[in-house]
This record gives structure tokens, C-alpha cells and sequence, in this order.
């Protein structure tokens, strides 16, 4: 009958695209289980890490996985995409009202590719641009040696000065001396506020361009809870996951309207192939959900959880990086000990504690380079309360006090195992979309 759904019962091959996954005996299915037991019986404290909405994966995971809508809204190569550009269409407008911008692109698949696409659209080869060094807590796809986005360009960088946070006098120096086309900032390991406006004056000064990237710190901004500097930037970019609480795929791009033809070219078909449609229809509903006031509540909750790890770590005398946090980021500085990266994951791995081991800026006397990476998101979806994140800061000191190649302290693996039943993993995380 027009205008109903068959279930392509009757269609060739009906059984190869209708068995479920359950139905097939697979290896991987049983791994995808495994996994998800192995979650629910960790401590998921990497930064980049939350739990996506059910909402999200629903929309992810609809007959758009199977949509082909190459071009842009309005101009697509192929036809019947009428109600994906409404879709794309409300995921820009939602990310506006949010953020700013003059232009947003919705289409990257990820925000290092986005950073890539933002340089290659706004610099020319042999152009200099200046960015925080990734020691100090900037990101690999700001120009560092060895990464694509540092193909062609002239990169020199700024770091962290007294107290390890950024001196904006050291910056203006930086500045001045180098010349840059463009400003590059944006942390993953740097667990302070990061003073944009500053940045911006200092772009002026010396006339030069401002890249903001606010993967880490997206979700606070949009509660309201850390300064906005998309509206008085250049050009920012942000991934969709960490704060914001989205799906591990994708990016935002806003910039000014001169940068947005060049900046969408670069993006597609410059750097990936047709848009997808599936995964832009989750961004438009993820838009949605951060402007409610649960959210905002989360948000808050993160940075006060933050605040309470840091108190647990410095009560088992463990300095920090940058001596504390403004976001939901923690940073344990081991660079006196005896830690190396390998040791740090293994050890906390059999502790039941996931997170991250970063280099951190060298200092004379000091062992090796390496601090212990820490956020807040996951756990607090997870329920965590401030005292359970005082409790397990005290927790992952004692054990970076222990140093590496202890025995394992079994009472403590029991109990925050204990800690990490007390808080599973979100039902709508397992449930089926």
C-alpha cells in the first residue's frame, strides 16, 4: 500500500539485513558485552569521557545511518534531502543561539579534523602561527610537529610561567617576537580557565588571528558556567562529547562570515566525504537537551565534584598542575616521582581507574614529565557526590604515593570497586535504541 513501511520480508537477502546482532553468534557481540560489564565495574575518570543520551542515540542510530546527502543546505548533489536540511538547519540555528558565531558548520567528523580544515581554510603555506605547546596542556592538532595540522605552517608556541598557568605578558612577548597570522588556544591538559579575551587583545596587538578551541569546556560554557569567547573570536572549534555530552563523533565550527565558504570547502570535499546526516541529526537534538536546566545542574555539579577530587589529592599531599582547577578537569602532578605514563595506566587499570597519563612541562631536578589526567563528567552522570570524589581523590594519591611496582592493595581495589557498583552505568546506555 503507498505510503506505508515494508519490512523487506519478501526481498532478496531479508535475513542477511534483519538478523540481529544477538542472532549471529558473533565474537564481537560478546566483547561488546564484555565491555559494557567492564565499564560498570570501573572508575571512568577520563576527561574526554560522558555518557551520551538515550535521545541522541536514537537519533543517531535512525534510517539516517543509511542517508546519502553530499553538499550543503540547499545545494546538495543528490534529491529527496528536504528534511535533512531542515534537520542541519536547526542544528546551526540551536548552535548559534548557544554559542554565537556568524557561520557554523555542523559537518565535521571529528574536532581534530575540524582544527586541520580551520587551518588549511584561514592560512596559506609559510604562514606562522602561534600556539599553546602541548606539554603545557594544548592539543596535538594545534600545529605540533609531527601532526598534519602542523604541515606547512611556522609553529612556535607558548607555555605556562609561574605556578604553571599561562602568563599573558610571556604570550604578548611570544606574540611580538614571532608575528603570527594566527593565535591558537584550547586545552586538554590544562585545567584552568584560559583567559580568551586577553588572547584577543593580544591578537589585535599584533595583528593576528584567534583560535579558540573549547572541546574541554563546551558543556560549561553552554550552562553558562565558564566565559564564552566564540563571539569574539575569529574562529572556534569544539567536539561533541567531553562536557557537552555527546556522542564520540563530530564537531562544531563557528567563525566569522568571510571564513565560512573556505573553512566548508576545506571540511567537504575537502577533507571527508558526504555529510552525515545521522550523526548531524544528534548534534540538533544534543542542542536541544543542553539548554535544559538538568543540564545546567550537571554542569555545576562536574566543577563542584572537580573542586572535591582536588581537596582528596592534596589532603594524600599530591601536588597538582596549575596548584588547582577551574573546570572539570584535575591534572595530579607526578613529575618528582618515579611514574612513567605505561606504569600510571597499568597500575590504575588494575585498580579499576581509568584515566589518562599527559606529559607536562619539564623542570630542572624533576623525574619524569608525566602528570595523571583527571575528570570529572562520567562519574558525576554516574552520581558521584562531592564526598565520594573527596574520598577517591585521597584514594588515587595513596596509590601514586605507593609509587609504581607495588603490590596491589587489595582493600582499596575492594573498595573502589565498591564505590563504582554503588554508581552503574546509566540503563539508557545499555538500552536498545
Amino acid at each position: 500500500m503507498p505510503g506505508t513501511i515494508s519490512d523487506g520480508a519478501g526481498a532478496p537477502g531479508a535475513s542477511f539485513f534483519s538478523a540481529p546482532l544477538s542472532a549471529l553468534r558473533d565474537p564481537v557481540a560478546a566483547h561488546i558485552r564484555a565491555d559494557a560489564d567492564r565499564e560498570q565495574r570501573s572508575i571512568n575518570l577520563i576527561a574526554s569521557a560522558s555518557y551520551s543520551p538515550l535521545a541522541l542515540r536514537q537519533a543517531e542510530g535512525s534510517h539516517l545511518v543509511n542517508k546519502n546527502a553530499s553538499g550543503w543546505v540547499g545545494r546538495r548533489s543528490v534529491a529527496n534531502c528536504e528534511d535533512v536540511d531542515a534537520i542541519e538547519r536547526i542544528a546551526i540555528e540551536r548552535a548559534q543561539a548557544i554559542f554565537g558565531g556568524e557561520a557554523v558548520n555542523v559537518q565535521a567528523l571529528s574536532a581534530t579534523l575540524a582544527n586541520v580544515a580551520v587551518l588549511r581554510a584561514v592560512l596559506k603555506p609559510g604562514d606562522r602561527l602561534l600556539a599553546f605547546g602541548e606539554t603545557a596542556g594544548g592539543h596535538i592538532s594545534h600545529g605540533t610537529p609531527g601532526h598534519l595540522s602542523s604541515i606547512g605552517l611556522e609553529v612556535a608556541t607558548f607555555g605556562v610561567g609561574a605556578g604553571d598557568v599561562i602568563d599573558l605578558d610571556d604570550v604578548r612577548k611570544a606574540a611580538k617576537a614571532s608575528r603570527p597570522k594566527m593565535i591558537v588556544a584550547g586545552a586538554t591538559s590544562y585545567p584552568r580557565r584560559i583567559d580568551f579575551a586577553g588572547l584577543r587583545q593580544i591578537a589585535d596587538e599584533v595583528g593576528a588571528l584567534l583560535f579558540a578551541d573549547i572541546a574541554h569546556v563546551a558543556g560549561l560554557i553552554a550552562a553558562g558556567l565558564h566565559p564564552n569567547p566564540v563571539p569574539f573570536s575569529d574562529v572556534a572549534t569544539t567536539s561533541t562529547q567531553k562536557t557537552l555530552c555527546g556522542p564520540r563523533n563530530g564537531a562544531f565550527v563557528f567563525s566569522r562570515g568571510e571564513y565560512a565558504r573556505a573553512i566548508d570547502q576545506a571540511i567537504y570535499p575537502g577533507m571527508q566525504g558526504p555529510a552525515p546526516v545521522h550523526i548531524i541529526a544528534a548534534r540538533a537534538v544534543q542542542l536541544e537537551l543542553v539548554r535544559r536546566p538538568e543540564f545546567k545542574a550537571l554542569m555545576a555539579q562536574v566543577i563542584a565534584n572537580a573542586q572535591s577530587l582536588c581537596e582528596g589529592l592534596q589532603e594524600a599531599d599530591i601536588a597538582l598542575y596549575t596548584g588547582g582547577t577551574d573546570t572539570h578537569l584535575v591534572v595530579a602532578d607526578a613529575r618528582s616521582t618515579a611514574w612513567i605514563p605505561k606504569d600510571l595506566i597499568a597500575t590504575f587499570g588494575a585498580y579499576g581507574v581509568v584515566a589518562n597519563a599527559m606529559g607536562l612541562p619539564p623542570r630542572a631536578g624533576d623525574g619524569r614529565g608525566v602528570g595523571f589526567r583527571i575528570g570529572t563528567v562520567a562519574m558525576s552522570i554516574r552520581g558521584f557526590s562531592q564526598s565520594e570524589f573527596r574520598e577517591l581523590g585521597a584514594s588515587i594519591g595513596r596509590i601514586l604515593g605507593r609509587g609504581p611496582n607495588t603490590p596491589l592493595d587489595e582493600p582499596m581495589r575492594q573498595r573502589l570497586l565498591a564505590m563504582a557498583l554503588a554508581h552503574p552505568v546509566p540503563s539508557f546506555v545499555s538500552q536498545e535504541s
